[in-house]
């Protein structure tokens, strides 16, 4: 099975690295595709280059020796804005019709998904998994509900007998962070350590990311 996560990644932290972990064991992945987007068309622009988001996400994985896990720029070097549902068939079309492909995304996005383009059609191409965080469940949009129950299983493995069409709900460690609020406190200069790969805090501090603009001196 190929799962491929996707998201800003601004910056990336330890609470994306152990979702994608999480993921990749219970669906017994033997590939991890992280995908940062070069600009999603439902969020604001992201507050660093999509270069600055890359190098992160490399420094991140390179880092690390976890096994199968893959870094694709293809979306930060395609003309925005990004549709998941382009990516998903792209992929499809590369992996061909029988490999199983699942695509990983959090929950706050889940809430967002009626307005995604061809939302519906998702799992026509790819499972859907969906990360939650116990004590962060949200009620399902009423356009979703339906949708929903007809595709839903708590068993993991039934990923991998088909190449698509299911829902996955995946309950992820408790991380009380989320990119913005490292944003926050990079911007504020509050300490963040805990959360950030030592390579990628390297690298926002060196680069001078997320920081407020330096005020000139009185000439």
């Amino acid at each position: 099975m190929i799962l491929l996560f996707g998201g800003s990644f601004d910056p990336v932290h330890l609470g994306h690295v152990e979702t994608a972990r999480a993921a990749q064991q219970a669906l017994a992945a033997d590939t991890v595709v992280w995908l940062p987007a070069a600009r999603s068309p439902l969020k604001d622009t992201p507050g660093t280059s999509a270069a600055d988001r890359g190098e992160m996400l490399r420094l991140q994985l390179a880092s690390m020796a976890a096994c199968g896990w893959q870094l694709s720029l293809e979306e930060l070097e395609a003309p925005p804005p990004s549709y998941t549902i382009d990516t998903l068939r792209r992929w499809r079309r590369r992996i061909g019709p029988e490999q199983p492909l699942a695509f990983l995304i959090g929950r706050d996005s889940l809430q967002t998904l009626p307005a995604w383009r061809d939302w519906d059609r998702l799992t026509e191409v790819a499972h859907l998994v969906v990360a939650t965080r116990p004590g962060h469940e949200q009620p399902l949009p009423m356009a979703l509900a339906d949708w929903w129950s007809a595709r839903q299983t708590d068993q993991p493995k039934l990923l991998q007998c088909a190449p698509s069409g299911r829902i996955l709900t995946l309950t992820t460690p408790p991380w009380p962070i989320s990119s913005s609020i490292l944003r926050l406190a990079l911007h504020t200069r509050e300490p963040v350590a805990d959360w950030l790969a030592p390579a990628v805090q390297d690298y926002i501090d060196h680069h001078g990311l997320y920081r407020p603009p330096e005020t000139p001196a009185n000439p």
